[in-house]
């Protein structure tokens, strides 16, 4: 790609942080969606990843919520 004038090491430093802001939250709320929880626990969740998107999706993906808590 170095014909085109693009440089492949800082086009991926560049993509590394939109893949984290977008693509992390939208993956953990599609699997927020397959969970039986709660309302309240769903709303809180989707409200938490949606507020502080990296630090919220990856608090969803380590405590992984189960419908069993209540």
């Amino acid at each position: 790609m170095d014909a085109l004038g693009i440089n492949t090491g800082l086009l991926f430093v560049q993509i590394l942080p939109v893949i984290l802001f977008i693509g992390l939250p939208v993956i953990s709320l599609l699997d927020l969606r397959k969970k039986n929880l709660s309302g309240v626990t769903l709303g809180i969740w989707a409200l938490i990843i949606c507020a502080i998107p990296v630090i919220g999706s990856l608090a969803y993906w380590l405590i992984k919520p189960s419908a069993e808590i209540r």
